[in-house]
């Protein structure tokens, strides 16, 4: 199974977030595509405008909730 990661990055003010390849992050990286650097924890303050050019890493994969019915019923006697 391959494994995903996802990079969460404001650069120039703009943030995106893209999904990469195990080979495809390491190959950014190594090509310095991240600017200033990489986050080692989740900044306090989660607006990517102050985390001044660095980015998050996640590894994992996107789900989805599923709505599920769910009925209450009340009885009195």
């Amino acid at each position: 199974m391959e494994e995903n990661y996802f990079v969460i990055w404001n650069g120039d003010g703009d943030t995106t977030v893209r999904q990469y390849t195990k080979e495809e992050l390491l190959a950014e990286i190594e090509d310095g595509g991240f600017g200033e650097g990489i986050l080692t924890e989740l900044p306090e303050n989660n607006d990517t405008n102050y985390w001044c050019g660095e980015a998050l890493i996640i590894k994992g994969k996107i789900v989805t909730p599923q709505a599920e019915e769910v009925v209450t019923k009340y009885k009195i006697d």
